[in-house]
């Protein structure tokens, strides 16, 4: 008896209920029985005794061996715990799953980025963006997008650029010219908004530049471009004339 008792305290442990235990535990112990046999030897109550043993088998624990009369028998205790050591497993790889995407997307912080595919609507977004700034960074190769971005930025406050060393510097702002080809050409305003321009290699993957209206993205640009002109060779420009 106390065996069996210890028996249905580690099958609870196992998620079983009560009855589901007892039942279990009494097919185990006596083999192959009908309902009403698992009635009396788990002291289970005769109107639930049917449902406990459908969840039994419908969980795996036990067999029907036979629908008339209706008898069951146990499944091995070793396949039990086989296939509840597998469904656990299962469960913790998806856990760990679910809850590794949790920890990422809690990291991402959601950002205005946004992806330009005409070089014309890039263009006249980053002609907006310049036309409101206090304060502009530039690393320009392209000269028609330099040429329109001339006035807007003619208004800040101050501007800084890095040019292609084919190209005349503006009559304002600070400029410097850089001495090998420039992939990327770069607008950041106020050390708050970025536009890039995927430059010559936009013609390959079809794609012109991006729109970034997120502060820290930004100011890790204007901290890259002010690494660019400490070592840009100093050939400071005034200006010249019309890129």
């Amino acid at each position: 008896m106390e065996e069996f008792r210890q028996a249905v305290e580690t099958l609870r442990e196992l998620g079983l209920s009560d009855y589901e235990a007892r039942a279990y535990a009494a097919l185990l112990s006596m083999g192959e029985m009908s309902p009403r046999e698992v009635s009396e030897a788990a002291n289970i109550p005769y109107t639930k005794v049917y449902e406990v043993l459908r969840r039994l088998e419908d969980r795996g624990w036990i067999a029907r061996v036979s629908n008339t009369p209706l008898v069951y028998a146990p499944r091995e205790p070793e396949d039990v715990i086989a296939g509840l050591k597998a469904s656990l497993e299962n469960k913790l790889l998806r856990a760990a799953d679910v809850l590794r995407a949790l920890k990422i997307g809690s990291l991402a912080v959601p950002a205005g980025v946004y992806i330009i595919r005409s070089f014309e609507s890039l263009k006249q977004t980053a002609k907006r963006i310049a036309a409101e700034a206090g304060e502009a960074l530039l690393v320009i190769s392209d000269g028609e997008l330099l040429k329109a971005l001339q006035q807007p930025l003619s208004r800040c406050k101050s501007v800084r650029g890095i040019l292609g060393s084919e190209f005349q510097p503006p009559k304002f702002g600070e400029w410097k010219q850089a001495q090998v080809m420039l992939p990327l050409d770069m607008l950041i305003t106020d050390r708050k908004k970025l536009v890039l321009s995927f430059g010559p290699f936009s013609v390959q993957w079809r794609l012109s530049g991006l729109i970034v209206l997120d502060e820290e993205v930004a100011s890790i640009a204007a901290s890259y471009f002010e690494k660019l002109w400490i070592f840009t060779p100093p050939v400071p420009c005034t200006g010249g004339g019309e890129a």
